[in-house]
């Protein structure tokens, strides 16, 4: 997904004030809507359609303010806030303010397993995942901002050094520092000191939310994941309404649909062989399935892509 988001970027670089990329595991970007040539939407940093990223994301607005949508409940993420988009969640930018800039740090899942977070108990990433659904972002203070703004200008100008002999390691370290600043200034806050304590229905949401980030291209049925979770399907479908109102089927469905965008962008790729990789019987049903949600055939889709 970095990969492809890359890909996208180079494309279309009007808004982009710098990127940098190292071995598609930390990508960081600065973006700024008001520059001149800057698309409409402000928002080509980011895909506008739902997508997952499959990569621990945290944005930074630098300044004005920026609307994210995260698992389908929209945030509102103001000046010195920074906005964590984990790689089990769905997200989508939807609109932001004429003077939007912000920077972009993009970790990839191979990077967080390896070394890419902090020690202790603060490390799934940062901070527990149910606090990051009830209010996935955080507003600091500016001189706190500024820190760990200059702590990716650092990292910035470890990535370039290519030729250092320990270049892995110093951005390595270089991110680790990053990452431990922000969890200072996170944790010095007292209301984020302490997990929230679940109800047993957030607790279903959220264990359903990491089941499906594992095995929605395999698993295509509700019966699945009421069973993981030792519970009835009409149960499971009862706490995602009251939860999120969707149903288990159209969490699914969704999940799905972000899977398939993104394998249909990738290039040289066939609608059978998508339609293999997300488990599909055939061909046929696959384009039954996208067009009923998308409104266009998998082969429509793509060639709009390519365009």
């Amino acid at each position: 997904m970095i990969a492809e988001l890359l890909h996208d970027l180079r494309e279309r670089r009007d808004a982009l004030v710098s990127l940098e990329n190292f071995r598609n595991d930390v990508v960081l970007i600065e973006f700024d809507r008001s520059q001149p040539g800057a698309d409409v939407n402000g928002m080509r940093f980011l895909n506008t359609a739902p997508t997952r990223y499959e990569a621990l994301t945290l944005v930074g607005v630098m300044k004005g303010e920026v609307t994210f949508s995260i698992d389908y409940i929209t945030h509102q993420v103001p000046e010195n806030g920074i906005l964590w988009i984990l790689p089990t969640h769905i997200a989508q930018p939807v609109s932001a303010t004429p003077d939007f800039r912000c920077w972009a740090l993009l970790l990839s899942k191979s990077l967080l397993e390896e070394d890419g977070r902090p020690p202790s108990r603060y490390s799934e990433p940062l901070m527990p995942y149910m606090q990051l659904k009830k209010k996935p972002f955080c507003v600091f203070e500016p001189e706190e901002f500024r820190t760990l703004y200059g702590d990716l200008q650092t990292l910035k100008m470890r990535m370039k050094q290519e030729t250092h002999v320990f270049h892995r390691e110093i951005v390595s370290n270089t991110l680790k520092a990053f990452l431990l600043d922000m969890g200072n200034f996170f944790f010095s806050r007292r209301e984020n000191i302490y997990s929230p304590v679940l109800t047993r229905r957030e607790e279903i949401f959220s264990n359903f939310l990491k089941l499906l980030a594992r095995h929605c291209v395999e698993e295509h049925e509700v019966s699945f994941y009421a069973g993981k979770l030792c519970i009835t399907p009409q149960y499971l479908s009862l706490v995602l309404r009251e939860q999120s109102g969707r149903s288990a089927s159209r969490w699914i469905q969704d999940a799905l649909m972000v899977e398939a965008k993104s394998l249909l962008k990738m290039p040289r790729i066939s609608v059978q062989e998508v339609a293999g990789r997300l488990h599909f019987p055939d061909q046929s049903t696959f384009g039954k399935f996208f067009k009923k949600h998308e409104g266009l055939s998998p082969v429509a889709f793509q060639k709009g892509k390519s365009k």
